[in-house]
This record gives C-alpha cells, structure tokens and sequence, in this order.
C-alpha cells in the first residue's frame, strides 16, 4: 500500500490490533518483541490496541496485576484474567477459548480495525480465532508464525493423536490462506507452509527474522555468579527443554574431560535440566549450572563467553528458528550450532564467518568443533567481530522493526 499524501496527522494512522497471549512486563521473549513493534507502529502515527492478559507465564513468579486498561508506549493494551498454563492442559484450552472470545468482542463487535496481527501463542487456536475475525470485520490479517504448529507438536508428542494433528493442521492451514501476509522467521519456515498446500494455493509469505531480545534494565556490570576459570567458555542460554537435544552437547562435553582450558555453561531452566545434571555429574564432564536469570545478565555471560551454543532436534529447524542466536550475535558471540547442514540457520552462521556449524546429533563431531575454536584464538576473535557485523547488518532492532513499519502503511487518500 503506498504512503503518499500522507500529512503526519494522526487522521492518517491506521487502527491496529496486535494480539499475544503475554505482554510486557510479563516475561516471555515475545513479550518484549512485540512492545518494539507496538512502539514502532506507534511512532509510525498508527492506532494501536493490545490484546493480552495479566502477567502469568511463569507460576513461581511474583506476577503483579496490571491495570486491566491502560497506554503503554501510546498503545492501548488491554489485559484479560487467564491463569497460569504451566503444566495444566485443561487450563491452556480453556484459556485459548477464553482468548479466542476476547478476540471476537475486541474485533468485532467493540471496534474494527485496519489491521489485526497475532502471533502463535496460543497455537493455532489463536490464529485460527483471529483470521476468522478480521475476516468478519474486514480488516488484514497479519499472521506471526514464530513457530509452524501444529508441525512442531507433533515433534514434541504434543500433538501425537493423528486426528488432532489433522483437524490442527487443516485449521493452522486456513488460517494462513487468510493472511496478508504470514510474517515467518526463515525461507525454510516460508517453505514448510508451501508444502503444506494440497490445492497449488500456496500463503502470501514475508521472512522477517527477530532482532536480539530486548533489555529492559539497564546493563549489568558484575555477574551474580562466579565466572569459570577455564579459557574458554561455551555458553548455552535459555531454555533448558527437548527441542534442543542437549544430551550429545553432555555427551561432547563428556569426551572432552581431559581439557582442563574448556567449560560448558549452562544459563537456563527447563524440564531437562535435573537429567542434564546428572548426565554431566556422572560423566565428570566440565559443566556448570547457573540457572534462570535476567537478559541483561545473559547478554552481559554473552560477551564474556568464548562461544555461544545453538541445537534443534532433528527437523525442527523447518519449523523454527532459535531466536537467542541474534542475542549471541549482537554482543559478539560467536555461535556454535548443531542442526542440519542445510538449514537456513547455518548457513547464515557459516556463510558470514559468525561461528560453526555442525551436524545436529554427533557429538564427535560437536567436542571436535569446540576444541576448533578453543584453539585458535585468533581466529575465535575474527568470529566475534563478524557476528557483531551480522548483528547490525541483518538483525538489528532498526533494520527488522523498518520492516515491520513496512507492512503497516496507511492507504492512499488521493
């Protein structure tokens, strides 16, 4: 859509709806992604609303009620009671029906839009709910698929009944046809959505990758933990769970016993930790544990680590595209990932000279690549200097929120 005869009134701003299950200052990464955007559209002379709920997506934290209604950044963001999800799939349906209502009375029947965005949390439902609502209301839709599902639960077993997956995948499908355009992470996302397609009708699709995870305190100086003594230090931060595979990182951490000048850190929680744990401590493999802690921590570990670690499971990397790898990126960490060979995530690694890539599940091949870079130091700084050129080049928060303004302009009025 052009912008001209714009005149930089707010007449000429659209009316937008972002939609997310969480929202700032609740914890989740997206959360904090999503506030840039709003802000971004914001300061673009646009209209926009929120859709979300009271901050819950970590039970253990002390979750403070947010006014129901209120303007964050010039946005009106608008808080729905859910109650934490965790571990509770009754509650999580429950609530993406309680969400998928909110979507219909804030869209429909309260106010039309321009423009209404979602993103897949949660999956499907979400998405599926808010298609079918700008669809009533004629507005556009605009479909953020930071992951592909249902494809991803049926890696994960989430999904594992075939006629859930189907009745999903049929769903997640349309839904997609209905977007203007499905904002994905990678051209391997873009092309899982292609072969989906039974018909030839294949979605309207834009790669538009996520820029490192914003900070919203100020830097850190000390770390709050003692850092490793060792020379090298491999960094893996975030979270802790399956999709990873980081048993064959144990498992090459584990031949590399001997290395008195090599430690793997890990900065995380998840449901495979406490086997982690165990795996390191039995094996005697130089391992350290540091638990759960705030980004301006993990991107202050960031800069100090040697390396930074990057795993998917076998054909993930179809669906997803790790995020934390543009956080190691923007403060020069070089990034060590373990994936398909073919996969946009290591060419962009490997091409740009920002670290290694290696195949995913060998962990002979994941120990001899972190000796690789243990060794040679001044190829190791060579890294950290292209992995901060790649940073600001392709995933700076100026270059990807200009593209998000992009698909965000106010029609011609001439």
């Amino acid at each position: 859509m052009s912008s001209a005869g714009m005149t930089g009134t707010e007449a000429d701003g659209l009316k937008v709806l972002a939609i997310h299950r969480y929202y700032w200052p609740d914890t989740p990464p997206y959360a904090s992604m999503l506030r840039a955007i709003v802000r971004r559209w914001v300061g673009e002379g646009h209209h926009v609303d929120v859709l979300s709920s009271q901050p819950s997506y970590k039970a253990g934290l002390d979750n403070e009620k947010q006014p129901a209604k209120e303007v964050v950044d010039g946005a009106t963001v608008y808080r729905m009671t859910l109650p934490s999800e965790a571990g509770r799939p009754l509650i999580r349906m429950l609530n993406a029906l309680r969400l998928g209502l909110g979507i219909f009375i804030r869209a429909v029947l309260l106010r039309r839009y321009d423009v209404i965005m979602v993103s897949t949390s949660p999956p499907v439902l979400a998405g599926w709910f808010t298609a079918l609502a700008a669809r009533l209301s004629g507005a556009r839709f605009v479909y953020h698929c930071m992951d592909v599902h249902p494809e991803i639960g049926r890696i994960s077993g989430e999904f594992r009944n075939p006629a859930v997956y189907h009745l999903l995948a049929r769903m997640d499908a349309w839904t997609c046809r209905q977007a203007n355009p499905v904002v994905v992470l990678s051209q391997d996302m873009a092309d899982s959505l292609d072969r989906r397609s039974e018909s030839g009708a294949v979605p309207q699709t834009a790669v538009i990758n996520n820029f490192s995870l914003p900070s919203e305190s100020e830097a850190v100086g000390d770390l709050p933990f003692p850092w490793p003594n060792e020379p090298f230090v491999l960094l893996f931060a975030g979270n802790i769970g399956r999709f990873q595979g980081l048993d064959v990182l144990m498992n090459a951490m584990a031949q590399l016993c001997e290395r008195s000048d090599i430690r793997l850190l890990m900065m995380g929680e998840g449901t495979e930790k406490a086997a982690l744990e165990k795996q390191a401590a039995e094996s005697g493999a130089r391992v350290s544990f540091v638990g759960h802690l705030s980004v301006s921590v993990a991107k202050a570990a960031m800069k100090k680590a040697g390396a930074g670690f990057v795993s998917l499971v076998p054909e993930l990397y179809r669906y997803a595209y790790p995020s934390k790898t543009m956080t190691y990126l923007e403060q020069g960490c070089p990034v060590l990932v373990a994936v398909e060979p073919e996969s946009r995530l290591a060419a962009d690694i490997v091409e740009n000279s920002a670290g290694l890539a290696v195949q995913g599940g060998d962990a002979d091949e994941l120990a001899q690549a972190i000796a690789r870079l243990a060794d040679d130091d001044k190829q190791l700084q060579k890294m950290k200097e292209n992995a901060a050129g790649l940073a600001e080049q392709a995933f700076s928060p100026e270059v990807v929120l200009a593209r998000w303004a992009s698909l965000v302009r106010p029609v011609d009025k001439n």
